[in-house]
């Protein structure tokens, strides 16, 4: 007895195949695509990452200028800084998130626009204003002395304590006082400044000296004196400046600034001026003050500077492949935009 065999004949077999093959292919396709956008996606965000690490690297910095003349210097530092112009900067480094290697570009950006859409005036203009530069009077290079308590009173209660027969008061507005800094070298090779700063009164004959600081200064690094002193009353008042076993040269390296701090007791600061004489060579030295007027010398009243200074900057974090040469918006991985200011 004969039996049909079942099965299946080549031409079907061919056309089931080929049938597979079109519905697997687009699957293949589809999970391809996948770990392609997987693999993408996780080199976009370590991008990311390496951009927010940049900004983050930028914001830690305190100045503009620690960021384009320091930052670049610093032992370790793989920052390149170009500047362009006055009004931006860039710079670049490499950076590397969980071993991938990046090439981040930074713009600085201080001439943005100083309008807004509202036709307001924008934080840009800050960029344009000179700033005081306050931090050079606490300078290591500079001794600083005050007068912290009020010495003429301390003086004519010393006088009146000798004679009790005069009130305090008179004594006081009948006082003479010379303001004197002294500034001596042991010799002309000493590495130090002996300063002294005090008061000498004088009353009926009869002296009284406060000293307000004594102290020593590196000979090679001292640039400024800055003594502040509360006026005695109007008028033209000493000032006697001594210096000791320092040469001319020396001498015209060394800034001295009188201060008059303004108080209550003293009606009208304008009215008073200085007269300044002494010994050595401290003609030679340059004179400061705070708008008091010298009878018989040279002085200058600009006793802070000032300059024009970076303040705020659109900073603009850009990065690529550690390979990229063409650093264009096509070929950029990630874009982070921010802000600094001073």
């Amino acid at each position: 007895m004969n039996r049909k065999q079942d099965g299946f004949t080549l031409v079907e077999v061919i056309v089931a195949i080929t049938v597979l093959a079109v519905l697997v292919m687009p699957i293949l396709a589809y999970f391809t695509r996948a770990s392609v956008s997987t693999s993408k996606g996780k080199d976009i965000q370590k991008a990311e990452m390496a951009a927010q690490s940049v900004a983050e690297e930028l914001r830690s910095c305190t100045t503009f200028e620690q960021i384009e003349d320091k930052l670049a210097g610093e032992p370790g530092s793989t920052w390149q800084v170009e500047s362009v112009g006055t009004d931006e900067s860039k710079l670049a480094r490499d950076v590397t998130v969980d071993g991938t290697s990046y090439r981040a570009k930074v713009t600085l950006d201080y001439d943005y626009s100083a309008i807004d859409e509202s036709g307001n005036p924008t934080a840009a203009k800050f960029n344009d204003y000179e700033v005081p530069q306050l931090s050079e009077i606490y300078s290591p290079d500079n001794v600083v002395i005050s007068e912290d308590t009020d010495q003429s009173d301390i003086a004519a209660g010393n006088f009146y304590y000798e004679d009790t027969s005069v009130d305090k008061a008179a004594i006081k507005a009948a006082m003479d006082r010379t303001l004197c800094l002294d500034v001596t070298k042991q010799d002309d090779a000493s590495d130090f400044y002996q300063i002294k700063a005090y008061y000498q009164y004088e009353y009926n004959g009869k002296e009284y000296t406060a000293v307000m600081k004594d102290t020593k200064a590196e000979a090679d690094t001292l640039s400024g004196i800055y003594l502040f002193y509360n006026i005695l009353r109007d008028g033209e008042e000493a000032l006697k400046v001594n210096f000791h076993n320092i040469g001319m040269e020396e001498a015209k390296k060394l800034k001295l600034y009188f201060i008059h701090q303004k108080t209550a007791s003293v009606p009208n600061p304008t009215a008073y001026s200085l007269r300044v004489t002494g010994e050595g060579t401290y003609m030679q030295a340059e004179y400061f003050t705070n708008g008091v007027s010298s009878s018989n010398f040279s002085v200058n009243d600009k006793i802070v500077t000032r300059k024009k200074q970076k303040r705020i900057a659109n900073v603009t974090v850009d990065v690529y492949d550690i390979d990229e040469t063409a650093f264009t918006d096509e070929n950029r991985l990630v874009r982070v935009q921010t802000a600094k200011g001073e």
